[in-house]
């Protein structure tokens, strides 16, 4: 009888990963040669910039992904869940989809309007230099055109539309690939440059052409609707606030440090931490793809039978894993070695350390997105605000000592913070009447 269990889990497991594989894999694909891009941009520019070149650029590009994350409020991940609870009342999903963007644009123009004086701010507090205005102006405004991006991301997730999904990850490093060869002919040592061709104006032509059509429909259901605004703003906010606590948390952690390594050290250390953390971000690649395919399938699990079903899965996919993370690790590592140079050999300790966190972390998120599952995502964003509190104040206090510090109480508190979500999510399963 065990056996025949055994086998037909075996089986239940095949078509369960069949039935989700083929968007796993144009996902995946295409995230994966996008990042692989964004590496490679990465590395280009340590290598044209120098050390504190690289270090400019880098804080730049931490203000615009910090500014996209601040404009999501929690948007996009709340759209797509509270897309998957109006499964059956189309219209509200529309109202939901045109409420979110509607917030959205009206917070691109308020940053439109205070754009120059906080670049100006930005510039003399990060750089000590006005002549970095610009580039923070920039560093803001792609920041906001970020936020219009993964909107766009997330109405396709919504709707499960990961073809064009992966259409529009796949325009977007094709534009990025066009603005490499031209930072490197043509501007090689401004970091300005580099920040608008592969990221900037990449980001510009999706938010035109593909937010524009989808925003079109989402808002003329918005104003066809106008007594059903408020009360959908209101549950959205409900929401979203704890997802954007949770979020702007856990994702701000890597750009903090290095903000704290700008003041507290030097640009030079912001340049070694950002080399390593480049390659270490390899692994957000399938965090990202597996996220986006499987969260509106998580979060649509009903009853603790098929939870239990999906946390066995992953519990028997746990060793293929680490073999997996084990083998990227190592290679990644000989990669950066070989490719970076003298200059940054101390960003070798920085990916080893960051790099096992990291990869640990995207194993164990695929349990913790249950939390929505459950819509408990105030709990979520206890721990993250926690952890970033904790992160903030042991980079602080080992911030002179360099990069290498800030790595290691970075990955302490990403493992530690992950590990205390899983357990609260294990104990709400148990709680679960069978």
């Amino acid at each position: 009888m065990s056996l025949h269990i055994m086998i037909e889990s075996i089986r239940n497991d095949i078509a369960f990963l069949k039935k989700r594989a083929t968007p796993v894999v144009w996902v995946t694909a295409a995230t994966a040669f996008n990042n692989l891009l964004a590496f490679v941009v990465n590395v280009v520019a340590a290598r044209m910039l120098g050390a504190e070149g690289y270090g400019v650029f880098a804080l730049a590009f931490a203000v615009a992904t910090l500014v996209g994350l601040l404009g999501d409020l929690g948007f996009n991940l709340s759209m797509v869940r509270l897309f998957n609870k109006y499964q059956s009342e189309p219209e509200k999903q529309s109202m939901l989809l045109g409420v979110a963007l509607g917030v959205k644009g009206m917070l691109f123009l308020l940053l439109a309007v205070a754009l120059w004086p906080l670049s100006k701010l930005l510039a003399l507090r990060l750089v000590a230099d006005y002549t970095s205005n610009w580039l923070m102006a920039t560093a803001l405004l792609t920041g906001g055109l970020l936020f219009l991006w993964t909107y766009l991301q997330s109405y396709l997730q919504a709707y499960r539309a990961f073809k064009w999904l992966t259409t529009c990850i796949i325009i977007y490093s094709g534009l990025r690939l066009v603005g490499l060869p031209i930072a490197y002919i043509y501007f090689p040592r401004d970091p300005l440059a580099w920040l608008v061709t592969t990221y900037t104006a990449p980001v510009l032509v999706l938010a035109l052409f593909g937010v524009a059509p989808k925003g079109y429909k989402a808002i003329s259901s918005l104003l066809k609707q106008p007594d059903a605004r408020s009360a959908m703003l209101k549950e959205l906010l409900k929401y979203s606030k704890w997802v954007a606590l949770s979020g702007i948390a856990y994702t701000s952690m890597p750009y903090v440090v290095r903000f704290i390594l700008a003041t507290r050290a030097s640009v030079e250390d912001v340049g070694i931490f950002s080399a390593g953390m480049a390659f270490t971000a390899a692994f957000s690649t399938l965090n990202t793809a597996v996220r986006a395919v499987l969260f509106p399938q998580v979060t649509a699990l009903e009853g603790r039978e098929a939870i239990e079903r999906y946390i066995g899965r992953l519990v028997r996919m746990a060793p293929y894993y680490a073999g997996f993370a084990v083998l990227g690790i190592v290679g990644l590592g000989a990669l950066q070695w070989a490719v970076l140079g003298e200059e940054y050999r101390l960003a070798l300790p920085v990916f080893l350390v960051t790099s096992s966190a990291f990869a640990t972390v995207v194993f164990l998120s695929l349990g913790t997105m249950l939390v929505h599952t459950m819509m408990r995502p105030e709990a979520e964003a206890y721990i993250e605000l926690i952890r970033l509190c904790l992160v903030t104040l042991g980079s602080i206090l080992v911030a002179p000592s360099g990069a290498i510090g800030v790595a290691v109480v970075l990955a302490l508190f990403m493992v530690g913070g992950t590990l205390a979500k899983l357990l609260m999510v294990r104990r709400w399963i148990n709680e679960l009447p069978r």
